[in-house]
């Protein structure tokens, strides 16, 4: 009798592990969709600028915080870039973005 105990506990504390998890599972889905659709915004703020469209800039997204990498021409567009990545939810932008030595 104690052994059939032992074991539904053990069951039960399993159970309540795993309905944790997939609470916690369902938040991380939630924010990874928001970093995407930031992500997209950001994307198109950038190719639709004149200035920016001919330079490749990656853009990422990780909770609230937007990371652009690539080259640009010059330090104002790196500077334009920075501006436009702020949209709605960005609480920062990490900006690697590296300007061209002139000539290249």
């Amino acid at each position: 009798m104690r052994r059939i105990i032992f074991v539904l506990s053990i069951a039960a504390a399993g159970l309540m592990v795993a309905a944790g998890t997939s609470r916690t599972a369902v938040a991380e889905e939630s924010s990874t969709g928001a970093d995407l659709k930031q992500e997209q915004q950001i994307r198109e703020r950038l190719q639709q600028a004149p200035d920016l469209g001919n330079n490749r800039i990656t853009v990422k997204v990780d909770d609230g915080i937007a990371v652009l990498e690539g080259t640009v021409d010059t330090q104002q567009e790196k500077k334009e870039a920075q501006q436009l990545a702020h949209v709605d939810g960005i609480l920062g932008v990490n900006n690697r973005l590296h300007v061209r030595a002139a000539g290249k």
